[in-house]
């Protein structure tokens, strides 16, 4: 330390740290902005109503002041502006409140040292509404994308719970047909998913609960084949029809869950009449086969044959 060396570096210290408080004593001396949190509170709202669309919770006020005085507001917090819910009720079973800016910026210049001017206020007007209980019973609507992998398929897809209560005004419970979720995306699925989503706001409404749980139930696909007769219908009671093969197999898939209730009998394949005369006058000598009915969460259904030989039998009518 009493070397040359550390003596000189000791000077230098020395002059820096005199340096550095001019420096700041300048820089105190300076007008600056800056910008400050003022919280919000409404106050005194009594038990019987419901705040649908709340005050924002707090304010950002722009200020400008030389800096020395601005470094208090560092380590101080700014007492909230109170808005005292019976100063603004007017009586009515629905309402909504707005404070203009002049009178914000009353409240925020208040709370602030004399010196310190407001340059911005974020929100420069604040607003609620409320309601005196007035609700309703609505239900929820998933809006989005639902998509099972291509080996599944989807079951179902329910929000729980499948109703909202909505606080609001009469004009807007007696419009308001549905609630709708914020848009949902479950892709690929293999397996039952649930997910928590948010309802979407409604200005000046409050809705409960905030968010519900989307469920996706899936099922993974299985092939099965069943043999289907081909049914003639409309047919003239002295004709007859034969094909052949008299009946066709019939090939699909479909979810493991599904599988045992589905069988022959959910399909039906028939020829008409009709059918019959319009192949015949095209010159066409084979019956396409397709089917008539198909149960709901089949797909994928292959017929084999596709096409069968038939008869015309002409038959005696007693």
């Amino acid at each position: 330390m009493l070397s040359k060396q550390s003596k000189k570096f000791g000077v230098f210290l020395f002059f820096l740290a005199v340096s550095a408080v001019f420096w700041l004593l300048q820089t105190l001396d300076e007008t600056f902005d800056r910008e400050i949190i003022v919280p919000v509170e409404l106050t005194n709202v009594p038990e019987d109503v419901v705040i649908t669309t709340p005050l924002p919770e707090q304010l950002v006020v722009t200020i400008r002041d030389k800096g020395a005085t601005l470094v208090r507001y560092w380590r101080h917090d700014i007492a909230p502006i109170e808005v005292s819910f019976p100063d603004y009720d007017e009586g009515t079973v629905n309402g909504k409140v707005r404070i203009l800016h002049s009178e914000i910026l009353k409240q925020v210049q208040e709370r602030l040292l004399g010196s310190s001017k407001v340059q911005i206020i974020r929100p420069d007007t604040i607003e609620y509404y409320y309601n005196h209980g007035l609700n309703a019973m609505v239900p929820v609507v998933i809006q989005g994308d639902v998509e099972a992998n291509p080996h599944y398929y989807l079951l179902d897809v329910t929000a729980s719970p499948s109703e909202a209560r909505v606080y609001a005004a009469a004009s807007v419970l007696d419009t308001l047909k549905a609630i709708y979720t914020h848009p949902v995306s479950m892709k690929d699925l293999q397996e039952n998913t649930s997910i928590e989503v948010p309802l979407r706001n409604i200005r000046g409404a409050k809705v409960e609960p905030r968010a519900v749980t989307v469920s996706a139930s899936v099922d993974v696909y299985m092939e099965n084949t069943v043999e289907v007769p081909v049914v003639s219908l409309n047919f003239p009671g002295d004709k007859q029809l034969r094909t052949f093969p008299a009946s066709v197999m019939v090939s699909y898939t479909v979810g493991y869950a599904r599988n045992k209730e589905i069988g022959k009998k959910n399909f039906v394949s028939v020829i008409t009449y009709e059918e019959i005369l319009e192949l015949q006058r095209r010159g066409v000598s084979k019956i396409p086969i397709h089917l008539k009915s198909i149960p709901e969460g089949v797909k994928d259904i292959r017929i084999e044959p596709s096409e069968v030989d038939y008869i015309i039998e002409s038959v005696a009518v007693e």
